[in-house]
């Protein structure tokens, strides 16, 4: 872990994009302090996937400041942004459908490896030995996701879920200090869920990542999060500890899509219970 344990892992203030006319993110501020799961809700189109885009450098914010252990790192192209120590997944799985799942994850991995180009041409001894450390690496990482086994299996081949835990390996695999998981449990069932959540928690116990989750499964979200940023249309809508936002009335009509309810006591729904396309 690096930096002074003082200075948050993440802090964006006043971050806006634009796209055109089209105002997609405005005046966002988000703090997450180092070893930390946070998660972002909020209902499609709020703005969740822009944001994370602008921190990791996918796209330029147009307005902000974004801060990554205390470096500033907006306005930094993409690979000098993953250099400070973020990775992330996506919305949509991204691997490559004909490496094996070792490969694939030795991919991220060889951003960490010293020896020059010319060693690896040359076959130098210490090329040799950071690729067998690599390859080494990579299976501990294979198993830690709960998929050794299919090491030497092609990406295209694995079940769904796998590919989700494929894409994180990978990403697990660059050393990061902030790791950014779009949407992981989309389109896993219940088990699938509850597996994918024991295993961000034990990213965070095990290698002291902090983690910034967007996720719409909500009992994901309550099983891992222990704060939770809510978006709507752009904006910043509230945030608070699980308890907190399950509890707000605000958020609930934000994710149900229905008016804020009058004064007067009545039973709210609970927020794991909506459902949340």
């Amino acid at each position: 872990m690096r930096g002074d344990g003082s200075i948050p892992m993440l802090e964006v203030r006043g971050l806006a994009k634009r796209f055109g006319g089209i105002v997609a993110v405005r005046d966002v501020d988000l703090t997450v302090p180092r070893g930390r799961v946070h998660a972002v809700i909020g209902p499609n189109g709020a703005g969740k996937t822009t944001v994370f885009n602008c921190i990791a450098a996918f796209l330029p914010p147009s307005s902000g400041v974004i801060r990554v252990d205390g470096v500033r790192v907006d306005g930094l192209p993409a690979h000098r942004v993953a250099a400070h120590g973020v990775a992330r997944t996506y919305q949509n799985v991204r691997l490559f459908p004909n490496m094996t799942a070792l490969e694939t994850v030795l991919v991220g991995r060889h951003r960490r490896l010293r020896a020059a180009f010319w060693e690896a041409v040359v076959g130098t001894s210490r090329f040799r030995r950071e690729e067998a450390e690599a390859r080494d690496r990579a299976r501990a990482l294979l198993d830690f996701a709960g998929i050794g086994h299919r090491a030497g299996t092609l990406a295209r081949h694995l079940p769904y879920g796998d590919q989700r835990r494929l894409e994180i390996a990978r990403a697990l695999a660059t050393e990061p200090c902030l790791l950014l998981l779009d949407e992981p449990a989309a389109g896993m069932n219940p088990a699938e869920g509850q597996a994918l959540a024991q295993l961000i928690d034990r990213i965070r116990h095990q290698f002291g990542i902090t983690v910034l989750l967007i996720e719409h499964h909500m009992r994901v979200v309550m099983a891992v999060a222990e704060r939770i940023t809510v978006f709507e249309q752009g904006r910043v809508l509230t945030e608070g500890t699980p308890a907190e936002v399950q509890a707000d009335e605000r958020v609930i009509a934000a994710y149900l899509g229905r008016p804020r309810a009058p004064a007067g006591p009545r039973p709210a729904p609970r927020l794991q219970e909506a459902s949340v396309a």
